[in-house]
């Protein structure tokens, strides 16, 4: 199967990968739903809107949600959980409900973006979180494998500064080798309690490509901290 491209205002986005085979994932039954855990309406809800974006940035419509066994599959099991974390489940972990919206920046500068929040059960956000930094360090050359289940494309992950926020946080910019040319998409992953806030952004090949700024992701983290107290204080 192949992982749907996000398009956005009729153009393509952010895709969770371009073109690539999947994994089936299992989607473990096991764990427990976490304290602060947000069902799919809280979620909705919880995602910035339009209003509360910084000035110059825009709504441009929502993302889609990404099935049980889409999973973007590395060549290498070793950078396995990087793709994992890309494609916001693994083939144990899998989102307990998810919301996702596309953005572009000022004058559409740097590409177009994908902000995201999924829920998970107690324990499984950390787990992708850690696993993916974890693999990090040994990701600088692996593949990702294509539609056609035959060929990959080379790719490398390289490890940045991540801003202070959540319980935990991760940038890495995944580059991709394409027939058009060299694609580079930013990605900064904050957990937050039993979430993760997932942000990427897409240019055209080639072209230079801007990570989602810290301060709208700051503002989609004490968005869904302050949805997160809430809930638990609400069950006393």
């Amino acid at each position: 199967m192949r992982v749907p491209i996000r398009r956005i205002a009729g153009v393509v986005a952010v895709p969770l990968f371009l073109a690539v085979a999947t994994a089936c994932a299992g989607g473990g039954d096991g764990g427990r739903k976490a304290p602060d855990a947000l069902d799919g309406d809280e979620l909705r809800t919880v995602l910035l809107a339009q209003p509360e974006l910084p000035q110059g940035w825009e709504v441009t419509g929502g993302g889609a949600a990404v099935d049980g066994d889409e999973i973007a599959e590395a060549d290498r099991s070793a950078c396995q959980p990087v793709m994992d974390l890309v494609s916001g489940r693994s083939a144990d972990i899998s989102p307990t409900g998810q919301a996702d919206t596309g953005l572009l920046g000022p004058d559409g500068l740097g590409g177009a973006a994908h902000l995201g929040v999924n829920q998970y059960k107690e324990g499984d956000a950390a787990k992708l979180l850690d696993a993916a930094r974890g693999a990090l360090p040994t990701c600088a050359g692996f593949g990702v494998r294509q539609a056609d289940g035959d060929s990959v494309a080379p790719a490398a992950a390289t490890p940045g500064e991540a801003p202070w926020l959540g319980d935990g946080a991760l940038f890495f910019r995944l580059t991709m080798t394409t027939d058009a040319g060299p694609l580079s998409i930013p990605y900064t992953v904050v957990r937050k309690g039993s979430a993760l806030v997932l942000t990427s952004t897409l240019n055209d090949p080639g072209a230079d490509t801007d990570a989602v700024p810290e301060a709208l992701l700051r503002s989609q983290v004490d968005k869904l901290a302050k949805a997160q107290l809430a809930k638990t204080q609400a069950k006393g």
